[in-house]
């Protein structure tokens, strides 16, 4: 009988890292930190909307980091 082989790219292994998830976390602070200066400056809603979306974001990859950093 055959054994069935999981072969996980190099790309989903990483994300299974602790200081990825935390990088991306980052990232996505510094993005929404720059939508929402543009969404202050020209009133625009889909800016405002594109930083809620990137903080949403960014607090989901901090928690994940946080727990593979300490829980896994």
């Amino acid at each position: 009988m055959a054994r069935r082989v999981s072969r996980r790219s190099h790309q989903q292994v990483l994300m299974q890292t602790w200081w990825v998830r935390a990088l991306l976390a980052v990232a996505f602070i510094l993005l929404a930190y720059g939508f929402a200066s543009l969404a202050i400056d020209s009133g625009n809603l889909l800016e405002y909307l594109a930083a809620v979306v990137l903080v949403w974001w960014a607090i989901r990859h901090g928690y994940r980091a946080v727990r593979f950093a300490f829980f896994a």
